[in-house]
């Protein structure tokens, strides 16, 4: 009779002892579950990383592609999934798409640089590559042309004193001195005609002088 009533008080101590036990570790395994939510409610670009490490490569550019291509992304989370599609191309073997991923990078953040200690060799040597072509592709700026200046004429231009006398510059038959050799040669002609028909002596007629303009 003792001994079934030993065990039976046995198992109550026993079954209060684990009762105890999961009470006490139970909040601690729910705390652990709120802060790991599913894998379809962690952020996209974290999943990625995960395929990555993975090696599930074709899942990683699959998922991450789509996000870029949609514009999904911005900021660090754009350049961490660029990073991250153009890592998983490289393992796939697609060097032409790894390396315009990497330029999008660039053209982004041109100091961007992949981390030595966390990207392998053979992804590092792609990158390079990428950043080659990158600079080739770089607009440069174009020179200014020299400008030429306005061909010289060869004639100076006229001073203020020449521009003076060209102003005041007058025909011929406003000159007085035109008028003045114009009667001598009247006057010289009538006493010539005078002296011929025997008259006073060559005296030119009084009229003569009346051509005589006054002057100017």
């Amino acid at each position: 009779m003792r001994e079934p009533a030993a065990r039976w008080r046995a198992a109550v101590a026993g079954w209060f002892l684990c009762a105890q036990i999961a009470s006490a570790v139970a909040p601690a395994i729910a705390a652990a579950q709120a802060s790991t939510p599913p894998s379809g409610q962690r952020p996209a670009v974290q999943r990625g990383q995960e395929y990555y490490e993975q090696s599930r490569f074709d899942e990683a550019i699959t998922l991450l592609k789509e996000l870029v291509d949609r514009g999904a992304l911005t900021g660090e989370d754009l350049q961490k999934a660029r990073e991250l599609l153009a890592r998983s191309y490289v393992k796939k073997g697609y060097p032409v798409q790894a390396k315009e991923m990497f330029k999008a990078i660039l053209r982004n953040d041109p100091s961007w640089r992949p981390d030595p200690i966390r990207v392998p060799p053979d992804e590092t040597a792609l990158f390079e590559q990428a950043l080659k072509e990158y600079q080739e592709e770089k607009p440069s700026t174009p020179s200014r042309p020299a400008q030429t200046p306005p061909p010289s004429s060869s004639t100076p231009p006229a001073t203020p004193a020449q521009i003076g006398i060209q102003q005041e510059k007058k025909p011929i038959t406003k000159q007085w001195w035109f008028w003045a050799l114009g009667v001598g040669a009247v006057a010289g002609i009538a006493a010539a005609a005078g002296g011929g028909g025997g008259g006073d002596g060559g005296t030119p007629p009084s009229n003569a002088l009346e051509y005589f303009p006054g002057h100017p």
